[in-house]
């Protein structure tokens, strides 16, 4: 959503214009930033490097709020359960080229953007017959070009938002997302937000499209202008 994709997580990196627009926004008295993620928190903070900042990373299973400790919502027996498989997924799919198998703190994605259709398939399918093995207690969530699993339970985007708009109290709230991910975001808006869908066409639940990253750092910009 506020970086071009790249072939590898790692290689991502927040445009400088698109920073500092974000930064004005955290420094505004009347606005309240947060930044969602599927990264784990660590990264996500890394990444973004800015104060007076919302973070929610692992699709809410962690998050911080500014000027307070990190939560994390996973028992030390479901992270005891997410090193397990992501070992596990590490054997089975590591003569496949082009698929990496990421271990975060309290989930395990696998990628596949640079893999071809038919590897990315048996990786996925792998990914599929460990969730149905280790059920009721992961959950499989696909995004773009990526799988992950978690564990079960009611942690969400949506249900991490809903949590920071009720300590908050927005008066308007403004989510973009580019992902499958974000649909759940855009859902539990419904008329009362502006939910930003960031993409090529397609069906969303959100009321509004931008095309690219660029266009997200022209809107920050823009709203900057206003607001501030």
């Amino acid at each position: 959503t506020l970086a071009p994709i790249v072939p590898h997580p790692w290689q991502a990196r927040l445009p400088g214009a698109t920073r500092a627009a974000l930064a004005l926004l955290a420094r505004a008295p009347r606005v309240s930033l947060g930044v969602v993620s599927g990264r784990q928190l660590s990264d996500l903070r890394r990444l973004v490097g800015l104060k007076n900042v919302c973070y929610i990373g692992s699709h809410g299973l962690q998050w911080v709020l500014p000027g307070q400790r990190p939560h994390l919502e996973a028992t030390p027996a479901q992270r005891s359960r997410i090193r397990k498989i992501g070992a596990e997924l590490q054997r089975r799919l590591r003569a496949l080229p082009g698929i990496w198998v990421e271990r975060k703190v309290v989930s395990v994605a696998v990628h596949y953007r640079t893999a071809s259709p038919w590897q990315a398939r048996r990786a996925v399918a792998q990914v599929a017959r460990l969730a149905r093995h280790q059920a009721p207690h992961v959950k499989l969530l696909k995004g773009k070009k990526i799988v992950e699993l978690l564990p079960a339970g009611a942690a969400s985007k949506a249900r991490a938002v809903r949590a920071l708009l009720a300590r908050q109290r927005s008066p308007l709230v403004v989510y973009l997302g580019d992902d499958v991910t974000d649909e759940n975001v855009f859902a539990c808006l419904g008329k009362t937000g502006l939910g930003i869908f960031v993409g090529r066409p397609r069906a969303s639940r959100a009321r509004f499209r931008l095309s690219s990253p660029q266009q997200v750092c022209q809107f920050l910009e823009r709203l900057c202008k206003i607001i501030l």
